[in-house]
């Protein structure tokens, strides 16, 4: 998914031509792919800066000292590959990040909902590997695995001091593998073993289904290429057959691209203005929705949690922010970055951050999430779902 809004965990298959559609290089990370990388210094002439500016001076030395007494072989299409890697490492942002074309490929297909693994969504928060999010029906999620957990072990190999390319390396793999995570929670006096066995995830972003006769609940599970037509279908049928009411459910939604949330936005809203994007050196530039809405006046409710990231938040924050939503649930993950992919020689790319986003009303969310406008402290479970209740309590009060 997206991103380091997170990283998602699984080897992906099948190529496709996303990077081709410039509308859709733009994502928000969250979600995102996997990689693993050499550590190193950049070189050579991608980013010209001068003398003054940068002293390559030690690099050149180091090189040299290689080439001259290293007893080994120097591979330089690895030198050159961990050299960059190395650069955009530097920037500190887990979210920044260098991706050759095996991973640029990975990471297309991902995006387009299928590949293999355990089906979660990881980050770097305050230098712990942290769960986003575990995707809709995945083996993540049926193992046990919730957002907000924190990583500890990985085969019973210690996550201290470990990157977030490397351990989601290691818990990557082939389908019918398994792999044990040690999970630390707020609420367990002891790390939690959890063991999950590697499948094949295919995620369908959009599920809607009709609750109480006539109550659209339109659960958004990422914000991919198919998103945008599957939300619409919904919220068509929703009006042609007269539904009172539409529940957005975003609950454990990591992301996506975030050029699919204006047009799912102006299903419900006006044209008017989505996300703010605020660039270097105060650069600030408005994405907007366009079209005319399908539903402009029937009661919307959006369902979030701590899983609720980047792209979704989004989509929250913008209901929120033009009275058109009330939102549900308990405080969203916050992961208020833009990340854009940028082609490179041989089929590579650089995906960079970018900008940071606000809502409309130029409320920053990250690090911090978005408030609902009722909290709901109990999460789903099989039994019961607490937030969907309350949601239902609403709309039967007239909200």
């Amino acid at each position: 998914m997206f991103q380091r809004k997170g990283q998602s965990l699984g080897k992906l298959k099948d190529t496709g031509n996303l990077l081709r559609r410039r509308l859709l290089l733009r994502l928000l990370a969250g979600a995102a792919v996997v990689l693993v990388f050499l550590a190193g210094f950049w070189f050579g002439g991608i980013y010209q800066r001068s003398q003054e500016d940068l002293d390559l001076g030690q690099f050149w030395r180091v090189h040299g000292l290689i080439k001259e007494r290293y007893v080994g072989e120097l591979d330089s299409s690895r030198a050159v590959e961990g050299a960059i890697a190395g650069l955009v490492e530097s920037l500190g942002d887990p979210f920044s990040s260098y991706l050759p074309s095996k991973a640029r490929a990975d990471l297309e297909d991902e995006l387009r909902g299928e590949f293999t693994g355990i089906g979660a969504e990881l980050t770097e928060k305050e230098g712990l590997i942290t769960v986003v999010a575990p995707l809709a029906g995945s083996p993540a999620e049926r193992s046990g695995l919730k957002p907000n957990d924190i990583i500890i072990s990985i085969d019973e190999v210690s996550t201290e001091g470990m990157s977030l390319d490397e351990a989601v390396s290691r818990i990557r793999g082939e389908v019918g593998t398994s792999v044990t995570l040690g999970v630390s929670r707020s609420n367990a006096s002891r790390p939690v073993p959890i063991t999950i066995v590697r499948d094949l995830i295919q995620v369908k972003s959009v599920i809607a289904r009709t609750i109480e006769g006539n109550i659209t609940v339109l659960e958004i599970r990422q914000f991919g290429e198919d998103t945008e037509g599957l939300a619409r279908g919904a919220v068509e049928l929703a009006k042609r057959d007269n539904h009172k009411a539409v529940i957005i459910d975003l609950r454990n939604n990591p992301g996506g691209f975030l050029s699919v949330v204006p047009p799912v936005a102006g299903l419900f809203l006006p044209p008017s203005t989505v996300v703010v994007e605020r660039y270097k050196n105060g650069k600030i530039e408005e994405l907007k929705s366009e079209s005319i809405p399908i539903l402009p006046q029937t009661p919307v409710i959006v369902l979030v949690n701590g899983g609720t990231a980047s792209a979704a938040e989004i989509l929250a924050g913008a209901l929120q922010d033009w009275g058109r939503a009330k939102v549900v649930g308990s405080q969203t993950f916050g992961k208020g970055s833009v990340q854009d992919l940028i082609p490179l020689n041989n089929n590579a790319a650089l995906r960079l951050t970018i900008a940071e986003w606000l809502t409309p009303k130029r409320r920053e969310i990250n690090g911090v999430g978005l408030t609902p406008d009722v909290s709901v402290g109990s999460e789903k479970t099989d039994q019961s779902d607490p937030a969907l209740d309350k949601a239902l309590e609403l709309i039967a009060k007239g909200l």
